[in-house]
């Protein structure tokens, strides 16, 4: 289970910004901006994918 951003390993239970979350079909979906700058989603807790600029760790598969 992917619990970390995939750039910096951050732990994603720990955001250092606001959550956003969302209901969805017998799940949560939360967006969560890592410290690092990278977007996280987080579906039930587990990092689903991550969007940002590019850099260290851009482009690394997540999961």
């Amino acid at each position: 289970m992917n619990t970390g951003c995939p750039r910096c390993g951050w732990p994603a239970a720990d955001p250092a910004y606001p959550v956003s979350s969302h209901a969805a079909a017998r799940t949560v979906v939360d967006y969560v901006r890592c410290v690092c700058g990278l977007w996280l989603v987080l579906e039930s807790g587990r990092v689903v994918a991550a969007a940002g600029a590019a850099g260290p760790g851009a482009g690394a598969e997540v999961g």
